[in-house]
This record gives C-alpha cells, sequence and structure tokens, in this order.
C-alpha cells in the first residue's frame, strides 16, 4: 500500500487591480491587522486606513510597506474609529 499526502492548496489566483480579504477580525469592517493580497503584493497586514479609497499595507513575505490607492469599496464604505 501507498500511502499518499495531500498537496497544499494553491492560493487561488487573483485577477490584476484586485484586493481579495483573507482575513478580517470583524465581518464587515476592514481594519488594522486584517489580511489581505494582491496579485503582485501577495498576502499583506493592513497598517492602516487613509480614507475609503487608500490603505497602507506590510506584505507578508519582506515587511515592506506599500500604499494601495484607487480602492472603490462601493458607496457604502466609512471610516469609523473602534
Amino acid at each position: 500500500m501507498s500511502s499518499t499526502q495531500a498537496l497544499p492548496a494553491e492560493a487561488p489566483w487573483i485577477p490584476p487591480g484586485v484586493i481579495r480579504l483573507v482575513r478580517l477580525k470583524r465581518e464587515g469592517a476592514l481594519g488594522r491587522g486584517d489580511l489581505v493580497a494582491t496579485r503582485r503584493l501577495g498576502t499583506c497586514e493592513v497598517v492602516s486606513i487613509a480614507s475609503p479609497h487608500s490603505l497602507t499595507v506590510r506584505a507578508l513575505d519582506n515587511h515592506t510597506h506599500y500604499r494601495i490607492s484607487g480602492i472603490d469599496f462601493g458607496t457604502g464604505a466609512r471610516l469609523r474609529e473602534v
């Protein structure tokens, strides 16, 4: 008999210009410490949210900070202090 190990699932393909929400601490609310992913940067931790259209992230693989802007979370997106 041969044993087989399950291979780790590949990360889903992320289209250009898309920010995938990987893990949120609070459902429906993006905040500091949450994980997002982009095609170019891979998985990142949210460092700050400057506006409903701009956020700063830290790439998990190299710890470099990046500003992502031009985001459209929709007309209902609001900034709140928690």
